[in-house]
């Protein structure tokens, strides 16, 4: 994200000086902040493309399949968006903040199922860098309200949750557990040089965030302290959906818009193991014909159009897809994007 004449050699030399002794203790107070801040690491651990199932204990069920694109939107801060299905979104953000009257590493998640939203901040407060391990807590009343727990294991993590389900437990209980596997760390690469991430730079300043509070839980969006809409560095995607006419539709069935950082076909022929670079998905209703997805990461995608005829989660032969197998397009920084997917194609 010089010394062309001899009069100003002096000069330049003392600049140079003065701005090397600038720079060097610029490095060395972000040595110390990044040292003083609990689990600085996680910073560089969580970047890329991660993939597994979901096992929960609420009413969103489980999930065969998650697909999170992790990239930075700031120097300090590592954020992703997704769509689980037509009705549950979530997302997730790590950034700096000051509270307590020291910097930490602040977790943000957005939950939204059935229309039904909020948003829950907890706080880095233990860690096992050695071990992978990574512990956040909510910021008022600790583990008695909730908390996460990060474990990286090489190219695996997982990450469990528990709360005292919104008041009526008087104990922790698992919420949800994502086993995620490492697919790709290069979508995050460009992120990353532009920002010249991770650095020690608060995010947001959370000294009152939650005053008069007894959790650090959200309902009402009005009181977020960082909302969604004012999160940096993310585009948007306007998707304009047409089936063709000789392909029969239902009520019931759906459309699914595949986002992938590098493409699915060589030629015409399907690479399954490039799955693993989806970087978000969406389902969306057959008779839809224009949809928002907001907050995506800037940069290079490829998108892929499917109708599930049979509703069986797969695609085989029966099924529509897009003709279109090279559909790329390009994700301006704080713009919007309109694509265009024509489903033509029944699958042999």
């Amino acid at each position: 994200m010089h010394n062309k004449y001899r009069v100003w050699i002096f000069l330049l030399l003392v600049s140079g000086i003065s701005s090397f002794i600038l720079f060097g203790c610029k490095q060395k107070n972000n040595e110390n902040k990044e040292q003083s801040i609990i689990g600085f690491n996680f910073f560089n651990r969580l970047p890329g493309l991660w993939h597994g199932p979901v096992s929960s204990s609420t009413t969103a069920g489980n999930f065969d399949m998650w697909y999170s694109d992790f990239r930075p939107v700031s120097p300090g801060q590592v954020s992703q968006f997704s769509l689980l299905d037509t009705i549950t979104s979530n997302s997730f953000s790590f950034f700096i903040v000051k509270f307590n009257d020291q910097l930490s590493i602040a977790m943000r998640t957005e939950g939204c199922h059935n229309d039904t939203c909020c948003v829950t901040y907890e706080v880095l407060d233990s860690a096992v860098e050695s071990e992978g391990y990574y512990h956040f807590r909510d910021f008022v009343r600790g583990n008695k309200r909730a908390c996460t727990e990060f474990k990286f294991t090489g190219d695996e993590m997982k990450v469990t949750t528990w709360t005292n389900k919104f008041n009526k437990s008087d104990t922790l209980v698992w919420h949800s557990t994502w086993t995620a596997t490492l697919g790709s760390s290069n979508s995050a690469s460009g992120a990353i040089a532009h920002f010249k991430y991770p650095q020690a730079i608060m995010t947001k300043d959370f000294t009152n965030a939650f005053r008069n509070m007894n959790e650090s839980i959200f309902f009402n969006f009005a009181n977020d302290p960082y909302s969604s809409t004012s999160q940096p560095y993310v585009g948007s995607i306007t998707a304009n959906i047409s089936i063709a006419g000789n392909l029969p539709v239902t009520g019931t069935d759906q459309v699914f818009l595949v986002f992938t950082t590098n493409p699915l076909f060589n030629g015409i022929a399907y690479i399954a193991d490039n799955l693993k670079y989806i970087s978000r998905y969406v389902l969306l209703s057959a008779n839809t014909k224009n949809y928002k997805i907001r907050s995506v990461h800037p940069g290079n995608y490829y998108v892929y159009a499917l109708v599930d005829k049979n509703h069986d989660g797969t695609f085989q032969s029966g099924d529509y897809m897009s003709s279109n197998i090279s559909n790329s397009f390009v994700v301006p920084e704080d713009q919007n994007v309109n694509i265009y997917a024509n489903i033509d194609f029944i699958i042999p």
